[in-house]
């Protein structure tokens, strides 16, 4: 079901220094907002502690995930872009080198790649700020680490857009170009809600991806099973028998 709210959501929420786009009231994910993005996604969600943006209509258009999983597992991408029709059109530009135009161009333009340092700044600040409202609090194993291939390269351009959605105009110079070149299939001023996902039947109930299945292991048990495959790897490298093509004879 597409839920309706009766007003516009608010832009910008003045008391924060964060620049986040939704105020305190609108990041709030309801029940609602959970079951959408699930049908947005085709999958459950997990660890989503906010809403990161919403269409004109009140649906998200971002999640914004915890920084340090439920399963222990840090998490340094916040923002996750789930409307399918903004999803589409990313991938459009992704696929036509848009990523490789503006690796060339950071590389060139010094006040681009400043502007885009920031961007991981401010990343970094309010993935610490949402640690501290979600009660995950800090992840030493992700500090410093942002996502999308910020602070020097382009790596996915549904990360920058998320944050450039989550954090509005003005803080990712790369996330609003995106969200400019895809004006021809989304913009933030109109709703395309209406038969992007499926409405009618039941809500993803259930993840079979990979991922999840590796989420669901103890982070203990899994860095003592990749310890265990390195020495064995290490081990079979340094046995001159275990490379060898012979037979052995009668």
């Amino acid at each position: 079901m597409t839920h309706q709210r009766e007003e516009m959501l608010p832009t910008v929420d003045a008391a924060n220094q964060n620049h986040e786009a939704l105020d305190a009231a609108a990041r709030v994910p309801s029940a609602a907002d959970l079951e959408t993005l699930s049908r947005q996604l085709n999958r459950p969600v997990r660890d989503v502690v906010e809403i990161g943006a919403r269409c004109v209509c009140g649906n998200p258009l971002v999640a914004t995930t915890a920084p340090r999983l439920s399963s222990g597992i840090p998490f340094p991408t916040t923002y996750y872009l789930t409307h399918p029709v903004i999803t589409a059109a990313v991938s459009r530009l992704e696929a036509a080198g848009v990523m490789n135009e503006m690796n060339a161009e950071l590389g060139q333009d010094a006040e681009l790649a400043a502007a885009y340092a920031r961007a991981h700044d401010q990343y970094l600040a309010v993935r610490d700020a949402i640690g501290e409202r979600s009660g995950t609090g800090a992840v030493p194993e992700i500090a410093g680490v942002s996502a999308g291939g910020m602070p020097t390269r382009v790596k996915c351009l549904h990360v920058l857009a998320g944050h450039s959605l989550a954090a509005g105009p003005g803080v990712n110079p790369l996330g609003d170009r995106a969200l400019e070149a895809i004006a021809e299939w989304w913009t933030k001023d109109r709703c395309y809600c209406a038969g992007a996902w499926d409405t009618e039947g039941q809500a993803p109930s259930q993840d079979r991806s990979r991922h999840v299945k590796t989420q669901s292991v103890d982070p203990a048990i899994k860095q003592a099973q990749r310890a265990a495959a390195r020495a064995a790897r290490e081990a079979a490298a340094n046995d001159p028998a275990a490379g060898s093509t012979e037979k052995p004879t009668a």
